[in-house]
């Protein structure tokens, strides 16, 4: 059997086991805390970083359509040239195809 000194030094020993485990809980928290606010940065640094990746896709993405449309153009201007070029061609092969029963015309300087 315990005796009542006994039982006093084994509640206070439970008493400094629990101060010891509030400080040392305390202790964690702060570290936790630190650790929360760290990613708390690194999360609002990932949200910047995310929106300048969107920011620049959204750049390419633009870019891309203004080269297509570029190209697009191109091929329209290098179809009007093919168109007039075919009617010079055919304007310069009149002028100087002599029609039936006249003389071919000659330029002269």
């Amino acid at each position: 059997m315990n005796t009542p000194q006994q039982g006093i030094q084994q509640v206070n020993q439970c008493r400094q086991m629990a101060q010891q485990l509030i400080q040392q809980t305390q202790q964690s928290n702060q570290q936790y805390r630190h650790m929360l606010q760290q990613e708390q940065q690194n999360v609002q640094m990932l949200e910047q970083l995310a929106q300048r990746e969107r920011q620049a896709a959204q750049y390419l993405q633009q870019s891309l359509h203004n080269h297509e449309v570029a190209i697009q153009r191109c091929q329209e201007v290098i179809a009007l040239c093919g168109q007039m070029e075919q009617q010079l061609s055919q304007q310069y092969n009149q002028a100087f195809q002599p029609s039936f029963g006249q003389p071919v015309q000659t330029f002269r300087q």
